[in-house]
């Protein structure tokens, strides 16, 4: 037997207010590219089973062309693979009402043998694939402290599919998001399964010979500079040979973090010198997301950039950030090796911090701001 295990599509994902020809968001388009080329590419594969783990899209309440284009494309894609759809909600479907209902119930509803599990752990019998499976939603996490999660042996193969976060320093940079402890192995039993198939981390990774994130088929994640070394796609396992395989995508959008520019002894024209140099090792600016991150910067030199070179920038690429870190002139010292001025204060490092984090699509930044400083007031007590 021989599956597919895909994850975070995020299909809907909008950002930087980049439109194409036709009037639509660019980024939006990528991610739905990106989603037509593993079609293809499952097509040419020909699995026994198709398994999505999660986040198919972006948002609980996805735009009409996002609901049009998935299903328009599915339904083509049923008439060349006919192999079982089985999808387990992610964290990025999740309603807070049960009553507004979950928007992968019309998938499961209008395309040909798809199965969506949702709200609680569910149990499935593939009976022609001899395959057992089990789901976890990202919403009933919480279900694993009280309930025992096993394969049944009476089946040839045992599958389980979760949406969260697991306990791994392979995925140290994965934080907790409200809905318990990381996974653990034992919680779910990962040894006694024969596959297990992770979504919610962006980036593939094996977490044990038969545990895996497929990763993202986008860069879509709130920090994507994290992820622009990143090969995007899914992952194909052979039951009989114990291969996994990572399928890698053509379509996802260059992505370039530039190693970060020391500033200290720099002049703004040298600055501005040191740029053009980056920026011109990289080919196809026009369709490429990019920053440049240049720390230890004085407010004079903030100043007298060549801001006309950064705007055609900006007008150019698909998405250009500057990101100006300023001197921490209170971290230097004088001749007998004193510091000059005040030490900088914790707030200081949280603006740092928040200067450079890259919000996600849609959120209010300054709320965001505000709502991290009174957290820190909070936990101070000042």
């Amino acid at each position: 037997m021989k599956i597919v295990h895909l994850a975070d599509l995020h299909l809907g994902y909008r950002a930087y207010n980049r439109l194409d020809e036709n009037g639509y968001n660019q980024r939006e388009i990528d991610v739905i590219n990106a989603f037509r080329e593993s079609l293809r590419k499952i097509v040419e594969i020909q699995p026994d089973l198709i398994i999505i783990a999660g986040d198919v899209f972006h948002r609980p309440r996805p735009s009409n062309l996002t609901i049009y284009q998935t299903i328009s494309r599915l339904i083509a894609f049923r008439k060349k693979c006919s192999a079982p759809i089985i999808i387990v909600s992610g964290n990025h479907e999740s309603v807070k009402a049960a009553e507004s209902g979950n928007v992968l119930n019309i998938l499961e509803t209008v395309i040909p043998n798809v199965a969506v599990i949702d709200g609680t752990i569910k149990e499935l019998e593939i009976k022609e694939l001899d395959t057992f499976f089990a789901g976890i939603p990202y919403n009933a996490l919480p279900e694993l402290k009280n309930r025992t999660i096993a394969p049944d042996k009476n089946f040839k193969n045992n599958i389980l599919c979760v949406h969260g976060s697991y306990d791994s320093v392979k995925c140290k940079e994965l934080s907790k998001h409200g809905n318990g402890e990381l996974i653990t192995s034992a919680d779910i039993n990962q040894t006694e399964w024969d596959y297990v198939a992770f979504g919610h981390y962006h980036t593939f990774t094996e977490l044990a010979p038969n545990a895996y994130y497929s990763g993202a088929i986008e860069r879509t994640s709130s920090n994507i500079w994290q992820e622009a070394d990143d090969k995007k796609g899914f992952i194909v396992y052979d039951f009989e040979t114990k291969e996994c395989k990572h399928i890698g995508l053509d379509s996802p959008r260059k992505v370039v973090d530039i190693k970060r520019i020391d500033a200290k002894e720099l002049t703004a024209a040298e600055i501005d010198r040191k740029i053009d140099e980056e920026i011109s090792k990289i080919n196809d600016i026009e369709n490429s997301i990019i920053r440049v991150t240049i720390e230890n910067i004085d407010p004079v030199a903030v100043r007298e950039l060549d801001y006309k070179k950064i705007r055609e920038l900006k007008k150019k690429a698909v998405h250009f950030r500057l990101n100006l870190i300023k001197r921490d002139f209170s971290a230097e010292k004088d001749k007998d090796g004193q510091p000059i001025g005040r030490t900088k204060g914790l707030f200081e490092y949280l603006d740092q911090e928040l200067q450079e984090f890259e919000l996600s699509q849609g959120l209010d930044k300054d709320k965001f701001n505000k709502l991290a400083k009174d957290y820190l007031l909070a936990v101070n007590d000042v």
